[in-house]
């Protein structure tokens, strides 16, 4: 007989729940949240040669576990996060146990309903980890901005922005507290230890950015889409890594929807609704391809086929609705 097993995963503790092929329970029980453990615990109980399917739901544990629980030879499946949780909650009582019942029995009867998340090379996941450490520095710099010249706009001292890189906008600040200073507006001391905050910041941010376009410029296909107007090397490396492997899109119309750049489509008998974009998938690929889409129509003086398409479109729908289907492109 074969067997299912659902795993609930939890930072210390994973629930796990085997059921067999008519969907009865076998064994129920929990361990630590290491792959040793998990494996230990499942042949204890079942012949590790009579499972047929282990899910575990899509998280920040799923990769690690996935990658380590498949080297020790268990056939391993991760669930996207949003069918199961749907699935989830017919259940009336939210528990780590029905939890990993609830995904044993979706395992179970899924066959090939079930959308299975994809687990990129750990090469691809290091370079989402940078690419994602980068991005936080950066909203922690636009923060610093914003508190820096909003603490000053009180007493009517206006820093000026615009697009002014990191000395420009040290050197504006100071401009702006040596005009408080001579009006009596002691406001220095605050201010300064979030401008050297700020200063510090924006070298590791440079750091982790020339390492982000060392890894751009060293991949050849990085290179190849950096070739096309508005595309830098963030955008090419946030969109290779973030595909990873292409042969698991059966046509190229699928990555669209993969990022969340088609149109929702609600229909129902008579009723057929077009939508906005889904926005479902990888938020910061999305971004940054909208980013590149919003580079090309906008700043880019080169004109190319794409460019003449996209301009056509935002004088036809509007610039917010051509800008997503160029990213899409």
């Amino acid at each position: 007989m074969e067997y299912y097993i659902g795993l609930d995963v939890s930072q210390r503790q994973t629930a796990i729940c085997i059921v067999d092929g008519k969907g009865e329970r076998v064994k129920e029980g929990k361990a630590l949240t290491l792959p040793s453990d998990i494996h230990g615990w499942i042949t204890k109980h079942i012949d590790a040669d009579t499972v047929a399917k282990v899910g575990l739901e899509a998280g920040a544990m799923s990769s690690w576990l996935y990658t380590e629980l498949t080297k020790l030879g268990l056939p391993m499946i991760c669930l996207e996060a949003y069918q199961a949780h749907l699935f989830l909650k017919t259940q009336r009582n939210k528990t780590d146990k029905n939890d990993a019942r609830g995904l044993a029995q979706l395992v179970r009867m899924g066959g090939s309903f079930i959308r299975a998340v994809i687990i990129r090379s750990q090469a691809n996941q290091e370079a989402r980890a940078l690419l994602t450490m980068r991005q936080h520095l950066v909203a922690q710099k636009i923060s610093l901005e914003n508190n820096i010249t909003g603490t000053l706009k009180p007493f009517g001292l206006i820093t000026p922005r615009g697009h002014a890189c990191p000395a420009t906008f040290r050197e504006r600040v100071l401009t702006t507290l040596s005009q408080a200073n001579e009006r009596g507006i002691s406001i220095s001391a605050a201010v300064m230890p979030l401008l050297n905050l700020y200063d510090n910041l924006c070298q590791q941010l440079e750091i982790l950015t020339k390492q982000v376009t060392a890894l751009a410029r060293g991949n050849p296909i990085c290179k190849r889409m950096m070739t096309a107007p508005g595309v830098g090397p963030i955008v090419a490396l946030s969109f290779v890594t973030a595909v990873d492997n292409p042969t698991r899109f059966k046509t190229a119309s699928d990555v669209g929807a993969y990022f969340g750049l088609t149109p929702q489509q609600y229909q129902s008998g008579e009723t057929d609704i077009m939508g906005n974009a889904s926005r479902r998938g990888d938020i910061m690929t999305r971004c940054h391809l909208v980013q590149a889409a919003t580079t090309l129509l906008a700043s880019t003086k080169k004109w190319c086929a794409l460019k003449s398409w996209g301009v056509k479109l935002a004088r036809k729908h509007g610039f917010s609705k051509a800008r997503v289907a160029v990213a899409r492109e």
